[in-house]
């Protein structure tokens, strides 16, 4: 899938984790309450928004992630991988 990012492909692919903790960019910016009941519909749990870049970070079940790229408001799905200095 497109909208799937390969980082992400293969995280769904390796992971033993029921859930993986995304970025959602959207074509139309953040609308916290769609977005949360987006998130519902397909299972996951809802973050928090980062605007800046018109997304949102949730944390999602593997057959979540891809019922949620099927959405037409879902421009890009990003692994948010952790950070560390």
């Amino acid at each position: 899938m497109d909208k799937i990012d390969g980082e992400l492909i293969e995280q769904i692919e390796k992971s033993d984790e029921p859930t993986i903790r995304v970025i959602v960019q959207t074509y139309d910016g953040c609308k916290e309450e769609e977005d949360k009941k987006l998130v519902k519909s397909v299972g996951g749990e809802y973050l928090f928004d980062l605007p800046i870049i018109s997304a949102f970070v949730a944390k999602l079940p593997k057959t979540g992630i891809k019922l949620l790229a099927l959405n037409k408001r879902v421009k890009k799905i990003f692994y948010d991988k952790p950070v560390s200095l």
